[in-house]
């Protein structure tokens, strides 16, 4: 069920996407069609593909032709649409569609996701159930639908940040209720609003993605509220539809070691009386201007790849010129090697083996 914003909804669900794609549509689609008792609107926010995010989208669709496979346009649905002139990244998308919501809970989704019937069902009735935790996470199912990765950490610290397993007694496996982790996934997390306000969103100056989720958890643990896994509220997910394969690759290597520094001493807290009592970089201070954090931060983030690139290109070139010189020192070895008198004698016994070898390989 839809309703328009101005109605109220229970939930606003905020999607977030880098250009209008066909993968947009289907998620839009996959939003408005799943079975829910949950009434619910959709703010979409549509990032511009900027030379900060240079990312061609897949299956791009211009706006006049943003239709999906079945030729429902964007713009039939009752959606609000945010299309910023910047590429705002994640976190900062969020922001601009928190800034359109009015209702008690907010989920987050990502354009390359696509959610089952009764997925915001089990959420919002977890949150019902549960009013001490902040966030919800939802768990991961593979086409058939079976689950095949749900995303939940254990305590984050400087010398292991974001390692997967649990806190509790909870197994491997998937749990059997909705259980409680150190952090959760971003695909189809559902937040409280007051939690949200508590803590000041997920942070702006992450940009232009990875580890929102993981900061955005453990902030909400250092303010008091838990986390939690709804393990039957099921999405499934393209996975890294929105960045290129050597970006990929530099975004852990930029924020792991800045969120490590910045949760250590907080962390280390929350096994005391009241973590909230310790000093720590909260995101209300970049809340109330999240463009100004992202345009720092890109400008920031252009620097260090370009950088990062640089450093990894000479050492793929110091690694291949290596190799040749290994290959070249080996060639002229065997060279040395067949001009030997020993090479000569023994040439009879070598023809010998090669011989045999073949009768051996023919039966």
């Amino acid at each position: 069920m839809l309703v328009n914003i101005a109605e109220s909804p229970r939930v606003t669900l905020i999607v977030v996407a880098l250009g209008r794609t066909l993968r947009l549509n289907e998620c839009i689609t996959s939003l408005v069609s799943h079975e829910s008792r949950t009434s619910f609107s959709i703010v979409c926010v549509i990032n511009p593909i900027s030379p900060i995010s240079p990312i061609s989208p897949i299956s791009p669709i211009s706006p006049q032709s943003a239709v999906d496979a079945e030729g429902l346009a964007l713009e039939a649905f009752d959606i609000q649409i945010v299309a910023p002139d910047v590429n705002l990244g994640w976190a900062g998308g969020l922001h601009a569609g928190r800034a359109l919501a009015k209702s008690d809970l907010l989920v987050w989704v990502q354009d390359d996701m696509a959610v089952s019937d009764g997925w915001l069902d089990a959420l919002v009735a977890a949150a019902d159930e549960n009013p001490h935790v902040g966030a919800f996470g939802s768990s991961q199912v593979d086409q058939q639908g079976t689950v095949s990765l749900y995303n939940a950490g254990r305590a984050v610290s400087a010398d292991d940040f974001g390692q997967w397993n649990s806190t509790d007694e909870t197994a491997q496996g998937l749990p059997d209720g909705v259980t409680r982790f150190d952090w959760i996934t971003s695909k189809g997390l559902l937040t409280r609003s007051v939690a949200w306000d508590d803590v000041g969103g997920p942070d702006p100056a992450l940009f232009p993605l990875n580890h929102v989720d993981k900061d955005y958890c453990t902030h909400l643990r250092v303010h008091g509220w838990a986390v939690a896994l709804v393990p039957f509220a099921h999405i499934q997910h393209q996975g890294n539809q929105s960045s290129p394969g050597l970006l990929r690759e530099f975004l852990p290597e930029l924020q792991q070691p800045r969120l490590a520094k910045r949760w250590a001493g907080p962390l280390e807290a929350l096994s005391a009386t009241d973590a909230r009592l310790v000093n720590h970089d909260c995101t209300r201070e970049r809340a109330h201007d999240p463009e100004r954090w992202v345009a720092r931060e890109a400008s920031r983030l252009v620097v260090s790849f370009a950088r990062w690139a640089e450093a990894r290109h000479r050492e793929q070139q110091e690694e291949l010129s290596r190799a040749v010189d290994a290959l070249r020192h080996s060639r002229d070895e065997l060279s040395a090697t067949r001009s030997t008198l020993s090479w000569k004698v023994t040439a009879p016994l070598r023809t010998v083996r090669r011989i045999l070898g073949r009768r051996i390989g023919r039966s």
